[in-house]
């Protein structure tokens, strides 16, 4: 059985309704990203590395564990406003659902001198050809071709780090023994780190360059890296090359240029190296700034902005790397049409908001359209937004979530699809026209 060691790598369950009571609506759910689409408590776990989104009451504390596989304990210690009596989660909050990756934290992973002491081996070196090593542990595979002696401080992250051409399912599969959180590995104990066919060759520690610039190199390094190097970056486990891309605003090209082993896509960057982030001469390349329109307003146009902005613009947003086109309609009240109107550089899609570039959020004589709320007979308020044409007695409604469907509707509101449509018109038969994030009509 091939052990999982990264959270759910290929299991999706649907953000769907939760039907409440003994029996819970199941699907495949779909990771959300590595930023919330909400606001998040400040006691969030700082190491949190993926979010899931509470957008109305059925998205209770049994929702996230049923849906991420989790423990109470877990998900409470990354979240330690829900309490654990669940009494602290509250709707319209982003909570987190992984930790480091999926990995286990350094913390987490006991220490090996908890377990039984094996005897002592004095040879070293990874033995080569088929003769298997002695101390092992029950159930290695019998087909390693390629050995690991564990020494005091190891983890299973440590040993996948140091390799690189494996990843913890395998190491899991090769080693049984160890447990999926790592804590039956043992020190002075051989374990198996490739079998035929898988690359398995240590990373090889380059011997540091002289320098030619009055810069140390520091230790470990990996090959190929450019010998004139004068700023070093040391990869964490939760680096990424984007990481890197964004804060030393290197662009990645020359990233992999100047550090080749890490590859094109970013598939070798070792945690504990160095990495290569300046060389002498080299500076962070300009943001190209298009003419500043004249202002007729009055109002001064930061800058970078994207070309075509808007003339008459007297209003502006910074983008971050966390925005979204969706987070500035939601803060500004802004319709997206509108907002690609005005900056038609972004495009259609939102596939073009460049990050520390200014955009448009409003223009002279523009007000944003007022959320209204209507008090029928019933004295049942109507939220905002709904779509048009929705029934104007309505007595209960529900808010869209990113995967919300028809069927997941009428099945936790036990209605049929004809009154669905009913009261929401511009709903077809097939669903479309349910729109996250806006109001529907569940009861009338």
């Amino acid at each position: 059985m091939v052990r999982e060691c990264t959270m759910f790598k290929s299991a999706f369950i649907i953000h769907g309704l939760m039907v409440l009571g003994t029996t819970a609506l199941k699907g495949t759910r779909v990771r959300r990203d590595k930023t919330p689409d909400l606001p998040v408590h400040t006691d969030v776990a700082s190491d949190c590395t993926y979010w899931d989104s509470a957008y109305d009451e059925t998205y209770d504390c049994q929702f996230f564990l049923d849906g991420w596989w989790l423990k109470m304990e877990a998900f409470v210690s990354w979240n330690p406003s829900v309490g654990t009596d669940c009494s602290g989660l509250e709707t319209g909050f982003s909570y987190c659902v992984e930790v480091n990756d999926g990995l286990p934290r350094e913390s987490d992973v006991p220490k090996t001198t908890s377990n039984p002491s094996p005897p002592t081996v004095t040879v070293k070196p990874s033995p080569t050809g088929s003769a298997k090593p002695s101390p092992t542990q029950d159930g290695l595979i019998d087909t390693c071709s390629d050995f690991y002696f564990a020494q005091k401080g190891d983890t299973c992250a440590k040993i996948v780090s140091k390799y690189n051409t494996f990843d913890f399912a395998d190491f899991f599969k090769w080693n049984p023994a160890v447990e999926k959180d790592c804590s039956g590995i043992w020190a002075n104990t051989w374990y198996c780190v490739g079998i035929p066919g898988t690359a398995t060759k240590k990373p090889v520690t380059t011997t540091t360059p002289t320098p030619t610039n009055g810069v140390s190199t520091p230790s470990p390094i990996q090959d190929g890296m450019v010998k004139n190097c004068n700023k070093f970056h040391k990869i964490m486990s939760t680096t990424t090359c984007t990481n890197i891309e964004n804060y030393y605003k290197l662009p990645l090209k020359t990233f992999y240029e100047w550090n080749p082993s890490v590859g094109t896509s970013c598939t070798h960057l070792l945690v504990d190296y160095w990495v290569c982030v300046g060389v002498p001469g080299w500076a962070p390349p300009k943001a190209t700034t298009t003419t500043k329109p004249t202002p007729s307003n009055g109002i001064e146009t930061p800058s970078p902005i994207q070309s075509n902005m808007v003339k008459s613009c007297n209003k502006f947003h910074k983008i971050t790397p966390t925005t979204t086109c969706p987070n500035i309609e939601k803060y500004y009240n802004l319709p997206l049409s509108t907002f690609y109107k005005w900056n038609p550089s972004v495009g259609t899609l939102c596939n073009a908001l460049i990050v520390d570039y200014w955009v448009c959020v409003s223009v002279v004589g523009w007000t944003p359209p007022k959320a209204t709320t209507t008090q029928p007979a019933n004295g049942v308020a109507t939220p905002s937004p709904v779509r048009e044409k929705i029934v104007k007695d309505c007595k209960k409604f529900h808010l869209v979530a990113d995967t919300t469907t028809c069927a997941s509707i009428e099945k936790y509101y036990k209605i049929t699809i004809a009154q669905l449509r009913k009261w929401n018109p511009t709903i077809d038969a097939n669903c479309n026209g349910l729109w996250a994030k806006y109001w529907v009509c569940v009861s009338a």
